[in-house]
């Protein structure tokens, strides 16, 4: 056995054990359903307690069917009570016995309420300024706090929100994450991996408002529980269908329509959700003010969830994805060269994603364990180069196999997994990159965590340490990496002022090359570090506070450092083309995040105002184990978002910011001529081919990315039935950003001009 599988399985052996023995004889449950009584909708979130001498002794929160679970109590009498922001709490008095099993399902009823009361209990729960030490939980209504062209929202635009996060701008279908390149990130959905989760114009993503449920958003430091990835961590979970009543929509925009359908196939057990969404704008506006929106993408989305009494449960999803748009850049041969035939042909870049699985939970009524297991398959293709005859290709599948079990405590609990992960990475080059035109690799790894989820003092500090287990069985490789995160309340939970932390280390075996040197490639070809090579590693640091300056007024604060090791990156040449040839390098990112946030504050003529700012400063450097020293692609030094939302009645208004700092580049340094030397060339009579020549890599920068959106809105609810109307434009004051620059015909091609958008949408709840 490896020495990291010795230690991890001594250390899961002594935790797991001494947390076994306390909790057998409290045994009683309370469990049930919150619904919504005017919609019959779930509530998820509802908070549930158990008080006695007026003090809470037990709590949980439903989750997305609505579904809470108390376990471990002790006998005695009790006072229930559920509440949830915008409801009348609902109150019951229990009196629990050894064993007793109590079932309640509970409609809450909406009330009218004042704002300065939904205000005081919104306060700890949204808004970007609600960050711990990297994580911000994101649910549906923030999502829709940020608006796009179409109606719906969706979690790529409200992502772009969050400092540290870093696009090239409003295409191109990739994200960086505090300093972290894009193949560092990890996306998932209900546990598997999603490989290219953007859409290729970045408003979009495969995760829109309508079927996210919640989803962690980690810019760092993450828990013991995630691994494979150096930067950061998307985990999206998706909604289970309503169990109550059928429901849906329909939404109609040029740039991206939708439709969406759920409901029970038994009432209160077994639901369905189909989601599909699709672009016209390539049909509808082929040219606009001047530029060509050769773009063409959509996606579909089903699961089905039943729930198996109330300690069993089942789901499987399927998501499938396509992408395929012209990055406007000349075809170029493998020594840099412009086809003379091709000055006015386009670079086409696409991609499909398809995931699917399933997951069986159980939950104990006896004892305080929830077990999950999750199984499935995603897979990833990706193109460039004309539809018909690609000049490149790559593929990316894993098949994965997860267990996790959670022993629950008192304050807290004990968590433990172990997942598979079997990948198969391929591409196929044209056949003049590096000598070759194929390749195709396997790759195994295995992960296992465990961790402590603990609130001590009253609530007042909570702290997460673990332990991850990266495994490459192939190579009978495995390393044990330490993580911890903590947050400290002086005041509690609810206080003004709360102090966060984290700390890890991680290891990433699989990498995604792309030739960055050439602005606006998105092709990525993923393969795995050299056998014989050291894993790519990072160390993370973050620390932070948030502040709750006055009603409906907070800031947060935080700092980072990112250490990196052994990274993978492709071996700089003077002519550029793609290479899978790789080099060593070392780097290091740091940054300051600082957000503002504005919730419901009284605004002109009786309207309410809602919005935030924030700024990012970071600086990430390379240096290669040859001593070259650059700033990657990705080094947005600074970047500053704002929005801002002013609601009267059924109408709104949102007018949003984006500012960035150039992005790094490398810049032409000359040209010259190419000569083929074989026996049937002249050279005192051929004048050959003009070539490219590259400077020194990365020195140059990009102009600054500045947009500036302006919609509004007007939103009917009916009750059950809900109908909006969007209008508004893109790029209002139609600022040229750069997207792409020809160095060989010295062409500029600029992101989305002046874009107007109208959308409508019609919702059955």
């Amino acid at each position: 056995m490896l020495p990291g599988i010795k230690a991890f399985a001594l250390l899961s052996f002594v935790l797991l054990t001494a947390s076994a023995f306390p909790a057998r004889a409290q045994n009683a449950v309370v469990r049930g359903f919150i619904t919504d009584a005017s919609t019959e909708q779930a509530l998820q979130g509802a908070s549930v307690v158990l008080i006695r001498d007026e003090m809470v002794i037990y709590g949980a929160a439903s989750d997305g069917d609505g579904f809470f679970l108390i376990n471990r109590i002790v006998t005695g009498s009790y006072t229930l009570r559920i509440s949830f922001v915008g409801f009348a709490p609902f109150e019951e008095q229990l009196q629990i016995g050894l064993g007793t099993v109590i079932d309640r399902v509970t409609a809450l009823q909406p009330r009218e309420a004042e704002i300065d009361e939904l205000v005081i209990e919104a306060d700890a729960e949204g808004g970007i300024t609600a960050v711990v030490a990297g994580l911000e939980s994101v649910v549906p209504a923030e999502i829709a706090r940020v608006p796009i062209p179409g109606v719906s929202g969706d979690l790529a635009s409200y992502l772009q929100t969050i400092p540290g996060f870093v696009t090239q701008g409003d295409r191109g279908g990739q994200f960086f994450v505090r300093g972290g390149s894009a193949d560092q990130n990890l996306a998932m959905l209900d546990g598997l991996p999603v490989y290219m989760p953007f859409h290729i114009l970045s408003f979009y993503s495969v995760f829109p408002e309508e079927i996210v449920d919640r989803a962690n958003v980690y810019t760092g430091g993450f828990g013991a529980q995630y691994g494979t990835r150096l930067s950061s961590i998307i985990d999206v979970h998706a909604r289970n269908g309503n169990k109550q009543n059928l429901a849906g929509s329909i939404a109609l925009a040029p740039f991206l329509s939708a439709a969406r359908v759920e409901g029970p196939i038994w009432k209160n057990r077994v639901s369905v959700i189909a989601s599909v969404r699709q672009s016209f704008i390539e049909e509808i506006f082929p040219d606009m003010f001047g530029q060509r929106m050769s773009y063409r993408f959509g996606d579909r989305f089903g699961k089905l969830h039943a729930l198996l009494g109330n300690s069993h449960a089942f789901s499987f999803m399927v998501l499938d994805t396509d992408d395929r748009g012209d990055i406007a850049g000349t075809k170029k041969t493998f020594d840099g060269e412009k086809l003379s035939e091709a000055v006015n042909d386009s670079s086409e870049v696409a991609w499909t994603n398809r995931v699917f699985g399933g997951s069986y939970t159980y939950r104990s009524n006896r004892i305080p364990l929830v077990v999950r297991l999750t199984a499935g398959r995603s897979e990833m293709t990706s193109d460039f180069g004309p539809e018909k005859a690609p000049e490149r290709s790559a593929d990316v599948s894993s098949t994965d196999l997860i267990a996790k079990i959670s022993w629950l405590l008192k304050s807290g609990s004990i968590n433990a997994g172990v997942s598979y992960r079997k990948s198969k990475l391929s591409y196929v080059l044209d056949g003049i990159f590096e000598g070759f035109a194929r390749e195709s690799q396997d790759l195994t790894e295995l992960d296992a965590y465990l961790e402590a989820d603990l609130n001590l003092l009253q609530n007042r500090f909570k702290v997460n340490p673990g332990g991850h287990l990266y495994a490459l069985t192939d190579r009978s490789r495995s390393w044990l990496d330490p993580r911890i995160r903590a947050s400290w309340y002086p005041r509690g939970p609810d206080g003004k002022v709360q102090f966060h932390a984290a700390w890890g280390i991680y290891r990433q075996a699989v990498v995604g090359l792309s030739d960055e040197r050439d602005l606006g490639n998105l092709f990525t070809v993923w393969v795995s570090t050299p056998d014989d090579s050291n894993v790519p590693k990072s160390v993370h640091a973050i620390a932070g506070v948030n502040l709750r300056l006055a009603r409906g007024l907070n800031f947060a604060a935080e700092g980072y450092r990112k250490t990196y090791d052994d990274l993978s990156v492709a071996v700089f040449s003077a002519f550029p083309g793609f290479t899978t040839s790789l080099q060593k390098a070392d780097g290091k990112a740091t940054g300051l995040d600082l957000r503002l946030d504005l919730q419901d504050r009284p605004f002109v003529g009786e309207s309410v105002l809602d919005g935030y700012i924030s700024y990012a400063y970071s600086m990430v450097e390379y240096e290669t184990h040859a001593g070259v020293v650059y700033n990657p692609a990705h080094d947005r030094r600074h970047q500053l978002n704002a929005l801002f939302h002013a609601q009267k009645g059924e109408v709104g208004l949102t007018l949003q910011l984006q500012v960035g700092s150039g992005l790094p580049f490398t810049e032409s340094g000359g040209f010259d001529k190419w000569l083929l030397l074989t026996p049937d060339v002249d050279v005192s009579s051929s004048p050959g081919v003009e070539r490219i020549i590259y400077n020194d890599p990365y020195q140059g920068r990009q102009p600054t990315y500045a947009r500036m959106d302006l919609w509004i809105e007007k939103r009917i609810d009916r009750g059950r039935y809900v109908s909006t109307l969007r209008a508004g434009a893109v790029n209002i004051l139609n600022r040229d950003n750069l997207f792409y620059y020809d160095l060989f015909t010295f062409k500029r091609v600029d992101q989305l001009p002046f874009i107007p958008s109208v959308g409508f949408k019609l919702e059955l709840r």
